[in-house]
């Protein structure tokens, strides 16, 4: 579905700056450098052998567990195709799995299983890049970064300012499933509102920064 794309010869109006002409070479620009599906073909890289606190501890614990650098990514293609997982542990068969079962797995997997552990990534690489202290001549610049995008990786993009949005990533499923085990709320004991896990990490976002 490629509605809602700009085509590679057209024009766009800025709010407040006019019409623009504008050409493009499609192929050449889509160069699709980082995907969900990456997070979990380049963990074994990022997450277990060439990161300065390498292995991660929380992802080691997966890759015991699973026997596979990149666990999630076979998950998510075995829901895909209806096949079955070859795992040490876990293992799932999604060859009886009717089109919609297996889509909930997919979407689970891709959100749950591959976002999840690249936030944790992020975070990791934070701290591993904050081994040079902030002053006015050197910023360490990339721990910000990385950070920033653990964050945004958590929460995704339609969670609005206020997290008032309907978002498919950690934060919306935090929200969604407090109100089935009244754990909303500062004091996480209400079945509505801001689930009481999102209050708190929050506040260690706004700390680690």
């Amino acid at each position: 579905d490629t509605s809602g794309c700009l085509m590679e010869v057209g024009s766009i109006t800025i709010s407040g700056q006019g019409a623009f002409n504008y050409q493009a070479n499609n192929q050449g620009y889509n160069k699709n450098a980082r995907t969900i599906q990456v997070f979990s073909t380049a963990a074994q890289s990022k997450m277990y052998e060439d990161c300065p606190g390498c292995p991660y501890k929380d992802f080691k614990q997966y890759y015991d567990y699973y026997g596979e650098f990149d666990y999630a990514n076979k998950w998510i293609l075995a829901a895909a195709q209806g096949s079955s997982t070859s795992f040490k542990n876990g293992n799932a068969d999604f060859t009886s799995y009717d089109f919609i079962g297996r889509g909930e797995a997919f979407k689970k997997g891709t959100a749950y299983m591959s976002v999840w552990m690249y936030v944790i990534r992020e975070l990791e690489d934070a701290i591993d890049d904050c081994n040079v202290e902030c002053d006015i001549d050197n910023c360490n610049e990339d721990a910000v970064h990385a950070w920033d995008e653990g964050v945004a990786f958590y929460t995704g993009s339609e969670e609005e300012k206020d997290g008032s949005g309907s978002g498919a990533l950690l934060y919306s499923l935090a929200d969604k499933r407090c109100a089935n085990f009244r754990t909303c709320g500062p004091e996480g004991d209400s079945v509505s509102g801001t689930s009481n896990i999102n209050i708190k990490i929050f506040s260690e976002f706004a700390a680690g920064q």
